[in-house]
């Protein structure tokens, strides 16, 4: 076993805890997680019966060997530097925050950056990261096992892919939540109930992933599949195409890289 730090005891804070104690790697009683929020720690306590909390930094870092960080990206300023924190592994879930701003506020030199996004609270979530060089062989294999338990984990060189990264699966949850409100309200726009659009958007929304995954074909031979000449499906395609969906998804994740990276720059 091995006793982790968290950070910030918001909903990735609380998904990691969920999914490393749910997988068997890691005790409650190995856990210590550092919440500033008062409610929030009482919730905490509550929620996962064994962990310990706290307000305090430093005496969470003190309790772990493996530091996860993940309060929010205006924050990281105020994390403490300290011999303790310097000498821990870190894994970092801050967007836009880079390996050398963490450096530069924790003083730790193994430190891994990664980026979950939000369907890790199911374990069906995706994670990309990187790691310094400091980083061993043993620390890899752990972060990778740490990470696997909230889906699948995706190991990248170059730090800069965590920014392309992000602003596709990171940010790619609202992109398919904003498409499946949009087909829902349309579904109730042609006479369909609410309960039944909502029901049937879903399971054509994770049915057709689920048949992607698992035909391996590429999407656009499974649109073709789907499209007869002439047929319901074209004349909908066509609509889709002439108002730009497809330059808009595209421009959408170019404008989420771009601003990642602006956040990394400040």
């Amino acid at each position: 076993m091995t006793r982790i730090a968290v950070i910030g005891g918001g909903t990735m804070g609380a998904t990691f805890i969920r999914a490393v104690t749910n997988a068997g790697l890691v005790e409650m009683s190995d856990l210590t997680v550092c919440e500033i929020v008062a409610d929030r720690r009482d919730w905490l306590t509550s929620e996962f019966n064994g962990i310990s909390v706290t307000a305090d930094q430093g005496e969470a870092v003190s309790n772990g060997e493996v530091v996860y960080l993940s309060v929010k990206p205006q924050d990281l300023r105020t994390l403490s530097g300290n011999d303790a924190t310097a000498a821990r592994l870190l894994i970092s879930i801050l967007a836009g925050s880079t390996i050398a701003e963490v450096q530069a506020s924790t003083g730790a030199e193994r430190i891994v950056r990664a980026m979950p996004n939000t369907p890790a609270q199911i374990g069906r979530g995706f994670t990309a990261w990187t790691a310094t060089t400091g980083v061993t062989s043993d620390e890899r294999t752990l972060v990778s096992a740490l990470l696997d338990t909230m889906g699948e984990q995706l190991y990248v060189e170059d730090e800069s892919a965590i920014d392309k990264i992000t602003a596709v699966s990171g940010s790619g949850p609202a992109y398919v939540f904003l498409i499946i409100e949009a087909m829902i309200n349309a579904a109730v726009n042609v006479g369909l109930r609410p309960d039944e659009a909502r029901r049937m958007v879903l399971q054509t929304i994770i049915g057709s992933a689920e048949f992607t995954s698992q035909s391996g074909l590429h999407p656009a031979v499974l649109k073709d599949m789907v499209t007869s000449p002439g047929g319901t499906t074209a004349a909908g395609l066509r609509v889709l195409e002439q108002q730009g969906v497809r330059g808009a998804i595209i421009d959408a994740v170019a404008a989420a890289h771009q601003r990642a990276e602006e956040l990394g720059r400040q």
